[in-house]
C-alpha cells in the first residue's frame, strides 16, 4: 500500500511533536528549589565553605557551652564537698582546683572534637547531596537531548521519506507523460 508524503509528514510531526513534549517534561521535572540547592551547593564548593555554616556553628557551641557549664558546676560541687569533709586543708583545696582545671581542658577538648565531627558529617552530607543534585541534572539534561534528538530524527527522518517519494511519484507521472506521447507519436507514423 504506497504512503502518501503528506500522511508521512504528519506521522514526521506528531512523532517529532512526542520527542519534543519528552523534552520539556524532562526540563519541568526539576523544581526551583532543586536548581537553586545546586547552584548554592556548588558556590559553597567552589568556595571551600562546605561543612557547618556560621549559625548552625554559634548554636551547637552554645549547646555544647551550656553542657560544659552545667559540668563544671558538678564538678565544683563534689570538689567542695570534698574539701569540706577534708577539713579544707591547703592540699586538698590545691587538688581540687587541679581537678577542676583537669575537668575543665577535658571539658574543652570533647567540645572540640564534637564540633571537628559535626562538622565533618555536615560536610559529607553537603557533599552527597550536590553529588545527587548534579546526577539528577545531568540525567535530566540527557533526557532533554534525547527527547529533542528523537523528535528532530523523526521529523527529519519522515520529511526525507517523503521528498524521495514525492519525486518518485513526479518521476513515474514524467515517465508516464513521456510515454504517453511516445505512444501518440507511433500512432500517428
Amino acid at each position: 500500500m504506497p504512503v502518501d508524503p503528506v500522511s508521512l509528514g504528519i506521522q514526521a510531526g506528531i512523532a517529532g511533536i512526542g520527542g519534543i513534549a519528552k523534552a520539556v517534561g524532562a526540563a519541568k521535572s526539576r523544581t526551583p528549589e532543586e536548581k537553586e540547592r545546586l547552584e548554592e551547593l556548588r558556590r559553597l564548593q567552589e568556595e571551600a565553605q562546605f561543612g557547618l555554616s556560621a549559625g548552625d556553628r554559634q548554636g551547637l557551641e552554645a549547646s555544647l557551652m551550656t553542657q560544659r557549664a552545667a559540668g563544671l558546676r558538678q564538678a565544683q560541687t563534689i570538689g567542695e564537698q570534698q574539701r569540706q569533709a577534708a577539713g579544707g586543708s591547703g592540699r586538698e583545696l590545691f587538688l581540687a582546683e587541679v581537678a577542676a582545671q583537669e575537668a575543665e581542658q577535658t571539658a574543652r577538648t570533647e567540645q572540640a572534637a564534637i564540633i571537628g565531627q559535626q562538622e565533618i558529617a555536615a560536610t559529607q552530607a553537603q557533599q552527597q547531596e550536590l553529588m545527587t543534585l548534579a546526577d539528577r541534572e545531568a540525567a535530566v539534561k540527557a533526557e532533554v537531548r534525547e527527547g529533542l534528538t528523537m523528535g528532530l530524527l523523526s521529523a527529519g527522518g519522515a520529511a526525507a521519506t517523503g521528498a524521495v517519494m514525492a519525486k518518485q511519484k513526479r518521476d513515474l507521472a514524467i515517465g508516464a507523460a513521456q510515454s504517453d506521447t511516445g505512444a501518440s507519436m507511433l500512432e500517428d507514423i
